[in-house]
């Protein structure tokens, strides 16, 4: 599987950060606050992911007790690690457009309540970036010590 590329990810940011404010500023009549929980979801999942990062570095390369981690197993963190990734960077974009939208429009009562959200959201959903990226760093299987070093 191809590591996931950091432009990858800022490109998809960058893509739903102009639909997102494109769609705010199309729809400004329909405008809603932003739900308060997101942030805290994207926060917890983060936390989660660096946990289960933490535990599959040190199963996969034997700094552990007990028994290894099942191949399996394995896999489907990085699966888990490539979609978080992915979602992450989605939301931090959308977020981070509307953000810009409630920041240019500050005057309205539901853009400023929506503006504070809107950023803790970002960061929220930038260290569920960092958390998916260290999660599939550590499923990568160590260098035999007569192999050379692979930089991917």
């Amino acid at each position: 599987m191809i590591p996931t590329r950091l432009r990858h990810l800022l490109a998809m940011a960058v893509l739903t950060g102009l639909l997102g404010w494109f769609v705010i500023d199309t729809r400004t009549g329909d405008l809603l606050s932003l739900p308060y929980l997101a942030p805290i979801t994207a926060g917890l999942i983060a936390l989660f992911e660096l946990g289960l990062a933490k535990v599959v570095r040190d199963k996969v390369h034997g700094r552990s007790r007990g028994r290894q981690m099942h191949p399996l197993q394995v896999a489907r963190a990085l699966v888990l690690a490539k979609a978080s990734s992915a979602t992450g960077a989605l939301l931090a974009g959308l977020y981070a457009g509307l953000l810009v939208w409630f920041l240019q429009h500050n005057g309205l009562r539901v853009a400023a309540s929506n503006a504070t959200v809107a950023a803790v959201s970002v960061g929220a959903c930038l260290l569920l970036v960092l958390a998916a990226l260290l999660l599939e760093r550590a499923c990568r299987a160590p260098a035999a010590p007569d192999e050379p070093a692979r930089l991917d």
